[in-house]
This record gives C-alpha cells, sequence and structure tokens, in this order.
C-alpha cells in the first residue's frame, strides 16, 4: 500500500514535466510575436497607424507623387511706415543695405507686391507694363511648383510722390544719397547749368534717369510715360536699383563733366 508521501513522490516527474512543456511553449510564443513585430506584424495590424502618430504629422506623398509648396509674395505695406512695425524694421534694414536715406521710401523685390493707401500693386504687373511699353518681352521661367516667375529677380526703389515734388528733385536725392554712400556730397547746385549754359554732369545724370525710372499711377494701375504731371500719393516713382548703380558704378565723379547726353543714350568718358 503507498502512503502519501510516496503517491506525491511518483507525482512529481509529471508535474515537472508539465512546467518545463509550459516554459517552453511560452517561450516559443515570445519569440515568435518578437519576430512578427520586427517584419511587420500581420495585415491587420499593418493597417492601424501608431498610436503615438502626432495628428499634425505630415504623411508620405504616394509613390510616384510629388509635393511642392507655392510660397506666396510679401505684401510690402506703405501705411505702416508711419508707426513702429516689423515693417518699417524692415525697410530700414534694406534702404541700409543699399546705402540709401530718404530718396525711396520702400524698397521691394520683383516677386512681392506693395501697397499705397487702400491700393495693392503686384510689382510683376508693373514690371510688364514697363516692359510692354519699351516694346520688350519679359522672360520668365518655371519655378519648382511649375508657376512662371521672373527669370531674373531685381530690387526695387520705390517713391511716393508728395505735395509740391517735382520729378528732378526726386532725382537728385536719389542720386545724392548714391554719392553720400561714397563720401561725395553734392552741393544743392550740382544739377545747375555751366556758365556756359551748358549742362553740368550731375545734371547730364539726372536727364538720363528719367529714361530709366518708371512713373505708376497706383490709383489706375497703369504705367505712365507723362513724367511732368506728378500727382501726390497715386503715383510713385520706380527705380530698378540694379540699373541705377551699374550705371552709377561706372561713373568716375571727377570727370563726370565729361560726360555727354543726346537727349536718349549717355556716354560715360574712358579713362
Amino acid at each position: 500500500m503507498r502512503t502519501y508521501r510516496q503517491k506525491r513522490q511518483q507525482k512529481m516527474p509529471i508535474i515537472v514535466l508539465s512546467v518545463v512543456i509550459v516554459l517552453a511553449l511560452a517561450v516559443g510564443w515570445t519569440i515568435m510575436t518578437r519576430k512578427s513585430d520586427i517584419t511587420g506584424g500581420t495585415k491587420s495590424e499593418n493597417k492601424k497607424a501608431p498610436q503615438d502618430t502626432p495628428v499634425t504629422q505630415k504623411r508620405d506623398p504616394l509613390p510616384g507623387t510629388v509635393t511642392k509648396q507655392i510660397n506666396k509674395p510679401e505684401v510690402i505695406d506703405y501705411n505702416e511706415l508711419a508707426k513702429e512695425s516689423i515693417m518699417k524694421d524692415l525697410m530700414a534694414a534694406r534702404k541700409k543695405d543699399l546705402g540709401l536715406d530718404n530718396s525711396v521710401d520702400l524698397v521691394v523685390k520683383s516677386d512681392e507686391s506693395f501697397t499705397v493707401g487702400s491700393h495693392t500693386v503686384s510689382m510683376e504687373k508693373v514690371i510688364e507694363q514697363a516692359f510692354a511699353g519699351r516694346g520688350k518681352v519679359l522672360e520668365k521661367e518655371l519655378d519648382e511648383s511649375g508657376a512662371q516667375k521672373l527669370s531674373a529677380p531685381t530690387t526695387y526703389g520705390i517713391y511716393v510722390v508728395q505735395p509740391g515734388d517735382n520729378i528732378w528733385n526726386i532725382h537728385f536725392r536719389m542720386l545724392k544719397d548714391y554719392y553720400i554712400r561714397k563720401g561725395i556730397d553734392l552741393k544743392k547746385d550740382a544739377d545747375e547749368p555751366e556758365s556756359s549754359g551748358l549742362s553740368s554732369g550731375v545734371g547730364k545724370i539726372l536727364k538720363f534717369s528719367e529714361t530709366m525710372v518708371t512713373i505708376y499711377n497706383v490709383k489706375e494701375k497703369q504705367v505712365t510715360e507723362d513724367i511732368n504731371i506728378i500727382d501726390p500719393l497715386s503715383k510713385v516713382v520706380i527705380y530698378n536699383m540694379d540699373e541705377i548703380f551699374a550705371l552709377l558704378e561706372q561713373i568716375d565723379f571727377n570727370t563726370v563733366d565729361r560726360l555727354r547726353f543726346d537727349g536718349c543714350n549717355i556716354w560715360i568718358p574712358v579713362h
């Protein structure tokens, strides 16, 4: 007759074997689960988005597609210059970079727009009109988004005409600003004719500059050829700063009185 202790001893190997089998199954299941995670899991699991994915996260584009962002041009607001503002600081910084002071109110890029009063003007539209008026075609190219843009980005200085202004004085202020940067202080009568009655060198530059600028009516949204009629706060004088500086850099102020101007072209003396 077996005692309870003998029966218990006979059952021990069976219990141990059962525990070993259970442990083996648990280890096997763990290995298979980890392997499934590494290889991507089941199809149903792959369809589920990760729980910790932020809702603002952008999804990857579909294969074969290209995502592009079109940046809107910045609007430069003349009305903001009358108060302390980011726009005022921006214009001050741009003018400083060009060495300009009060000869222009705004410095605008060719892909930007500007606002005077309640009128917003696209620089690109102004440039297109100016080119068409001169019988030229404005060159454009496609950007990354497929939209057309100017092939040669340019910087423009814009002066908003005020009561009592005239085109001659506006140009003279621009020229004075430029030469101050060169360490040359133009006299107030530097643009006056010589004793012989002929135009001074500075006067010739000012006359030629009239052929280089664009007068734009912001109310009518039209380029005007009549530079003698300047309407306050409705017209702006637009300078292509790249062209203006390129011209002035070629002129030696010591020989400025040797310049020749025929009403259309200007000849610069060669040293």
